[in-house]
């Protein structure tokens, strides 16, 4: 950890908590819609980008602590977990745009909750 707290394991294990706190909530929230037969195409784009925002300042930041010297446990499957966690959203918006059914709606929430898994992997990951 260093001095003056950024950078040190706790920031890193607080955002990572704030990551999965914002997907499980937008996750949840898309999935009722499915559930309720609703495709609010603007309130779907603004979670999905709330989460992939979320997502892509976690990579920022474990890039930043790997620049200062910091190392994951297992540097190959961070990685993995870390891409995939950028890959997951913009999937999921492209399935729901692209699938009219509710389905589609419910494959964009699924999405969402793959980042919280992602998240609490990436955790374990790095040790």
């Amino acid at each position: 950890t260093y001095a003056d707290g950024i950078g040190s394991d706790t920031y890193a294990d607080g955002l990572a908590y704030a990551v999965i706190v914002v997907s499980l909530v937008v996750g949840v929230g898309i999935i009722g819609l499915a559930v309720a037969d609703r495709r609010p195409l603007t309130l779907l784009a603004y979670g999905l980008a709330t989460v992939e925002a979320a997502a892509l300042i976690q990579v920022l930041v474990a890039i930043v602590q790997v620049v200062r010297g910091e190392r994951p446990d297992e540097p190959a499957t961070f990685v993995g977990y870390a891409l995939t966690s950028l890959l997951a959203p913009p999937v999921g918006a492209l399935w729901a745009l692209s699938d009219k059914s509710r389905w589609g709606t419910g494959a964009a929430g699924v999405a969402a909750l793959v980042l919280s898994v992602l998240t609490v992997r990436m955790l374990q990951v790095w040790g």
